[in-house]
């Protein structure tokens, strides 16, 4: 059974897991340049400030007060991903106005997916090269209160600095949609390997791993384990923020961790409705969570409390961080 909820654990957990992912911009000479105090993010600015050649986009689905991982996306003029940006995130706190006084400066970290492919040479021999598939930013922030922030980036890009460009402003919730930070992971319930002939009814990996399929998120909670939930479709990703997460990052971690910790992998689709008549039919957790993306994963603790989440692309170093500390916090 699980033990009792407890908030102040959980806010120890949080500490921890990222502890070593929350790193403010230090300075140097190769640094960027120092912050202004003041930076106009009313719609004008912004637009005035448009630099065709790196456009930053903040993709989270929703940001609130507290702990958030936010994910900043970098296009070039072609609508390409950057995938070698390197810099800092600067923090503004926006009057009603949209100017914003500066609140804090970020190291941005990398997170990158890579599609594996064989090439042939003309030798005859067969390659694997892994090319970078998606890129997303980070930056863990807590944010102190609600209402509109504006996010700039200093950024080196191939050798070129890019300073101030202006992501625009963002509106911080009080809370967001799905499961927050500290709150009890839903008990819900889903189809497993029970409900169904062969795995593939219910999950699209070419290689599915079906011990990930066989408990609901409900009984998984049961386990008195630290539950990992990935919500998430390898065959039917509808964005370039997606990718191969299960094998690239789900994967791995099951083999590292599965003795340790619960795996339960959901599908956001119906696969049958997927397959047969091309439509995307949600599955009925997704409206339960609040989840308007895909992928998700969640992390929680053996009391059922929810210690990390991460929402479009990350990386199995960045999730092994988080079960790295709660495992060694007691689970």
């Amino acid at each position: 059974m699980p033990r009792p909820f407890s908030t102040r654990r959980v806010a120890s957990l949080l500490a921890l897991s990222l502890a070593a992912s929350i790193l403010a911009a230090c300075g140097g000479d190769d640094g960027p340049g120092e912050a202004p105090a003041e930076v106009d993010f009313s719609a004008q600015a912004v637009s005035e400030a448009f630099n065709p050649g790196v456009q930053p986009q903040v993709i989270n689905s929703a940001l609130a007060v507290g702990p958030n991982r936010v994910i900043v996306a970098l296009f070039t003029a072609e609508v390409d991903l950057v995938h070698d940006a390197e810099g800092v995130l600067r923090l503004y706190r926006l009057d009603e106005a949209g100017m914003g006084t500066f609140a804090g400066e970020h190291l941005l970290r990398r997170a990158t997916i890579v599609e594996e492919s064989m090439h042939a040479h003309a030798d005859g021999t067969d390659h694997a090269h892994a090319d970078p598939f998606a890129t997303v930013y980070l930056a863990h922030i807590v944010f102190p209160e609600t209402g509109k922030w504006g996010i700039a980036l200093s950024i080196e890009v191939a050798g070129e600095r890019y300073d101030q460009l202006l992501a625009g402003p963002i509106v911080v919730l009080d809370r967001t949609p799905e499961p927050a930070i500290g709150d009890p992971l839903p008990a819900s319930t889903h189809l497993t390997m029970r409900d169904v002939a062969d795995v593939s009814e219910i999950n699209s990996a070419q290689e599915p791993i079906a011990a990930m399929n066989e408990l609901t998120v409900a009984e998984a909670l049961q386990t008195g384990k630290p539950v990992l939930v990935a919500l998430a479709t390898p065959a039917f990703c509808q964005s370039r923020f997606c990718g191969p997460m299960m094998d690239n990052v789900v994967h791995p971690l099951y083999e590292e961790f599965s003795d340790r910790v619960q795996f339960v992998h959901i599908e956001p689709f119906l696969l049958a409705e997927a397959r047969d008549n091309q439509r995307l039919v949600p599955v009925p957790i997704m409206a339960e969570w609040r989840l308007r993306t895909e992928p998700w994963i969640f992390v929680a603790d053996a009391d059922g409390a929810v210690v990390a989440k991460f929402e479009g692309i990350t990386t199995v170093e960045e999730v092994r961080e988080t079960l790295a500390a709660l495992l060694a916090s007691g689970g």
